[in-house]
């Protein structure tokens, strides 16, 4: 069977497929990177998230111990 010049010049050569799976590699490792970025940013956000809220947690404390010695001084019953 012969081919036409069309039909040819269609085929892939070994170097061309060489560079598509290159390319492929590079745009992979892109994606991946911008994955990557997305999670460690979600991350670095998650922890200052538990930071402001154990900062939280220690102001309430802390307020919850000035509003319970305010009470006793004035002789308040304390609402539970």
């Amino acid at each position: 069977m012969t081919m036409t010049p069309e039909q040819f010049n269609i085929l892939a050569t070994k170097d061309y497929v060489k560079e598509e799976i290159h390319s492929s590699e590079e745009r992979i490792k892109t994606e991946i990177n911008k994955v990557l970025n997305a999670v460690d940013t979600f991350a670095k956000k998650t922890e200052n998230v538990e930071i402001e809220q154990t900062s939280n947690i220690s102001a309430h404390d802390r307020f919850e111990k000035r509003i319970s010695g305010i009470e006793t001084n004035l002789n308040l019953n304390p609402i539970n």
